[in-house]
């Protein structure tokens, strides 16, 4: 197996270092509050007026609010980076990586994991039918069906145009077939609605399903079963999970 990369950090050493401010700023306003307490006319000592105390005061209040508005944004730039922009889901790029660790941990360890390639069935037709807004609101609609079916634990990705993945760590292929089939049935369950013209559209999707330790000598090779498995549902017919076999 080839050297895993490195997970996308989540925890820069820039957000760090705000945080670490944040706690510096934190504590020096405490302590300035709290030593007039204890030492007995000490703003006279320290020569700051009740004006300049305010003003000291104030002061500190803005620059952890700074601090605050730039941790903000460092985390909501982290999440760009492996977070696809449509969907809301992970990422190709991030979700390869993750599929790595979480193999390379599952045959050190001698645990399950299974691995789903999702599509969505005639996606094509659909664009043309009702044009590409109709498709982008489509895709972030399937996007949020995945968040709300699969587990917490569980990553899932939109891995490019209408397909997407789902790793399931810890996870046999009969759980898996189970999650599969229930997001199958959510997917056919829940119409989407086309705005503009107030028309429902019945949904299916194809699911293929690899596992390992069943197969699967790689990550890379796991995606490659999960898209045979695929492949093989929509070959006999669509809305269907197919099971990847070496038969």
């Amino acid at each position: 197996m080839s050297a895993l990369k490195p997970r996308l950090p989540l925890v820069t050493r820039s957000l760090r270092n705000r945080l670490w401010v944040i706690i510096i700023i934190a504590l020096s306003y405490l302590v300035y509050s709290s030593l007039a307490e204890f030492i007995p006319r000490y703003w006279e000592q320290i020569g700051l007026r009740p004006v300049s105390r305010s003003i000291l005061s104030l002061g500190m209040v803005i620059i952890l609010l700074i601090c605050l508005s730039g941790l903000a944004l460092s985390e909501k730039m982290n999440s760009l980076l492996v977070r696809e922009g449509l969907t809301g889901l992970f990422n190709q790029e991030y979700v390869r990586q993750r599929l790595g660790e979480e193999y390379y941990r599952a045959k050190r360890y001698d645990h399950p994991l299974s691995l789903l390639m999702i599509d969505l069935d005639n996606f094509k037709s659909l664009n043309d039918r009702f044009g590409h807004t109709a498709g982008d609101h489509l895709l972030r609609y399937f996007g949020r069906l995945i968040r709300e079916t699969v587990r917490p634990s569980d990553i899932p990705a939109r891995f490019g145009g209408e397909e997407f993945l789902v790793i399931l760590p810890e996870t046999g292929k009969d759980e898996a077939q189970a999650v599969a089939e229930r997001l199958r049935q959510r997917i056919t369950e829940c119409p989407f609605r086309i705005d503009s013209r107030r028309e429902d559209v019945r949904l299916t999707i194809s699911i293929g399903v690899t596992a390992f330790p069943d197969y699967g000598q790689s990550a890379e090779e796991m995606i490659t079963m999960a898209d045979l498995a695929l492949y093989r549902a929509k070959k006999a017919g669509k809305n269907m999970v197919a099971f990847y076999s070496s038969n």
